[in-house]
């Protein structure tokens, strides 16, 4: 007999918990979509305006550098940390600025007193200060202007006897102002220098007459880095511009009374001007007077570059802390001044590119300083400028010598610290290593 067991059915029964397990299962992949829509959307708008401008600063610092990439940029090295550079509480640049007034006013009175001791030499400077008959001003547009003219790209073949003579009547230390009216801008003209003695004297052979015909009170000072040390451009303006402006502008014994310069312009020894009408005068804003140049086919890089021949006024200087004093070897000290004017709200302005026309002397480029270290220094000047520049430089002025077309500044900023040192060994050491493998 066969027993045949029937098996019932279950029966599943839909209980409160159950129905929410269910409705949970099926709206739940729709709930994490709808929670992952909306996080990129607050992240879109939140994080889009920094992204921009961190990708368009990228951008701009990229074409600014205009370099090659670099295998041994990529590498990470330890050796090299900004933040080292600014642990140490800078002086409060405020305070700085009102120290270097006072020790400017400081050097004026005691000239004063100097003179004022002296009865003939103070006659002499009465006479000076109340002519009988006072100077005209002159013209706002000087008078005799060349125009373009067409300039060869290499050095002149003159001795210096002969650029002395060529050049004409000049003043101590590099000094001339009109004879006939009273200049209306009085400029100091500061050459970064170092071993192109034939360069030096080609641009004063050219630059002079045009500072001449424009009318122009003017002093002409070469400032030059003592030692072998690694050359640091940016360091040494600021080093001259204190050197200046602590001295009351070096002034002579006979035209100290002028006061303190209502412009400096950092002119590299390798740019020479094509047209005279490319006023040299003090302008309202930062001037960037090498517009178009011949190494670049006559054409604006990129819209930042201040470098080649740059006006600014001394108070618009300050403010922005002076140069950088970090760019060891060639470039970028440049650049970082374009972002200096931009963090601060001064613009850039330019002449006409067809009258802010140079001619750049055939030289053999010094040493750049290392692709990573540059990128890196650009990418941060606008939060570090207030701690690094004429409130942090220590310099030390060995000479002063006045010759015949210029006064001599003979400086030293001290030699290229150890972390770039390091840095510049480990990038070379990798590049031979690349080398090697290809």
């Amino acid at each position: 007999m066969v027993v045949v067991r029937v098996q019932k059915a279950r029966v599943f029964r839909y209980t409160p918990t159950a129905k929410i397990w269910a409705w949970t299962i099926k709206v739940l992949p729709f709930v994490l979509v709808l929670i992952v829509v909306f996080a990129m959307c607050f992240l879109a708008v939140t994080r889009a305006p920094a992204l921009q401008k961190r990708n368009s600063l990228k951008a701009n610092s990229l074409q600014v550098a205009k370099l090659k990439p670099d295998p041994a940029s990529s590498v990470q090295n330890k050796d090299f940390q900004l933040e080292r550079l600014l642990k140490s509480k800078p002086p409060n640049l405020h305070l700085f600025v009102t120290q270097l007034k006072n020790e400017a006013n400081g050097y004026c009175m005691g000239k004063l007193a100097e003179l004022h001791r002296n009865a003939e030499k103070s006659n002499v400077i009465s006479e000076r200060l109340e002519p009988c008959r006072p100077k005209p001003w002159c013209p706002k547009i000087p008078p005799v202007l060349y125009g373009a003219e067409k300039l060869d790209s290499v050095a002149v073949n003159m001795t210096e006897e002969e650029i002395v003579d060529a050049v004409g009547s000049m003043g101590v230390g590099g000094s001339w102002a009109p004879d006939d009216c009273k200049a209306r801008h009085s400029v100091c003209i500061i050459i970064p220098y170092r071993d192109r003695k034939d360069h030096l004297w080609t641009l004063l052979y050219r630059l002079i007459p045009v500072l001449k015909r424009q009318q122009l009170d003017f002093k002409i000072f070469v400032v030059e880095q003592v030692s072998n040390a690694t050359f640091n451009k940016g360091a040494i303006m600021n080093a001259a511009f204190l050197t200046i402006y602590r001295t009351y502008g070096l002034r002579g014994e006979g035209d100290w009374h002028k006061g303190l310069y209502g412009c400096y312009v950092f002119h590299d020894v390798d740019m020479l001007p094509e047209d005279d009408r490319n006023m040299y005068s003090c302008p309202e804003f930062p001037r960037h007077l090498s517009v178009a140049v011949n190494e670049f086919k006559y054409q604006l890089p990129y819209h930042k570059l201040v470098g080649g021949v740059f006006n600014i006024r001394p108070d618009h200087y300050l403010l922005v802390n002076g140069y950088s004093n970090l760019f060891w070897g060639w470039g970028g000290e440049d650049d970082d001044m374009g972002y200096r004017l931009e963090q601060v709200g001064l613009p850039i302005t330019r002449p006409p590119e067809r009258l802010a026309r140079y001619t750049m002397v055939k030289h053999v480029k010094r040493k750049p300083l290392a692709h990573a270290i540059r990128l890196k220094l650009v990418h941060t000047s606008q939060k570090r400028y207030r701690a690094d520049g004429l409130n942090t430089l220590k310099y030390e002025v060995f000479r002063v010598d006045t010759e015949k077309l210029y006064t001599r500044i003979l400086v030293g900023v001290g030699d290229m610290p150890e972390y770039v040192r390091s840095f510049e060994v480990s990038r070379r050491s990798t590049s031979s290593q690349n080398k090697r493998w290809k």
